[in-house]
């Protein structure tokens, strides 16, 4: 998760909002990165999320269903 540091970024917070899609046996898939606040962080978000583990699914009238998920990943670069 040091990606923003061996990119140059200055000290701060880097938010990346992602969204997928999360089917019915929790796997997931469509991954876009919403924005991209530079220095490496939305590739590396989304390749976070790639690597993950499955997720749980939502269930609707008890049944597993497919869903739209939005997930935010925050870098921090902390002062030197």
């Amino acid at each position: 998760m040091d990606v923003p540091v061996k990119n140059g970024a200055p000290p701060g917070k880097y938010n990346v909002t992602l969204r997928f899609l999360v089917d019915e046996q929790g796997g997931l898939s469509n991954i876009v990165a919403e924005n991209d606040p530079g220095y490496g962080t939305a590739a590396e978000a989304v390749n976070l999320i790639k690597k993950g583990p499955n997720w749980v699914p939502a269930k609707q009238n008890g049944k597993d269903v497919k869903y739209l998920m939005k997930q935010s990943i925050t870098f921090f670069v902390p002062e030197d």
